[in-house]
């Protein structure tokens, strides 16, 4: 009869140290488990200004562009010619655009200068309408 207690205490004993290294085995994955999100969690925390960081520069990069982008003419240069038929401050003037070259816009200006007794006259660069000053604004204006 001994034998069978020996027998039992033995199966016993290694099921029980089974479950031991199981119980072990679960703990240590517990502990791994834990300490990987408490990572995780310290990495997000550390990661919240760098994100914020990155996004800043990336958004300064992208207005610095659109600005950039928006300041380069892509239109041709163009001459307009204004023969003040009645002088300069009488508001009242002829208008022709679309000269290539100031040469050009000037001979042209002084023809009808020349018609109209020496009117005066400009030949302005990419000249637009003001509607907030009711009449044309040009990058430069030259009547040399």
């Amino acid at each position: 009869m001994g034998t069978v207690k020996e027998a039992t205490y033995s199966i016993a004993s290694s099921s029980m140290q089974e479950i031991a290294l199981g119980l072990a085995l679960v703990n240590d994955l517990s502990i791994k488990y834990r300490l990987s999100l408490q990572w995780v969690h310290s990495s997000m925390k550390n990661a919240q200004p760098v994100i914020f960081v990155i996004t800043l520069f990336i958004t300064l990069g992208v207005t610095l562009y659109l600005i950039n982008r928006s300041e380069t003419r892509s239109e041709p240069e163009t001459w307009s010619s204004f023969v003040y038929t009645n002088g300069y401050n009488s508001g009242r003037y002829k208008k022709v655009d679309d000269f290539d070259d100031y040469p050009s816009c000037r001979s042209y200006s002084l023809e009808k200068s020349a018609q109209y007794d020496q009117a005066p006259w400009e030949c302005g660069l990419r000249c637009r309408f003001d509607s907030s000053r009711q009449g044309f604004q040009c990058e430069t204006m030259n009547n040399e």
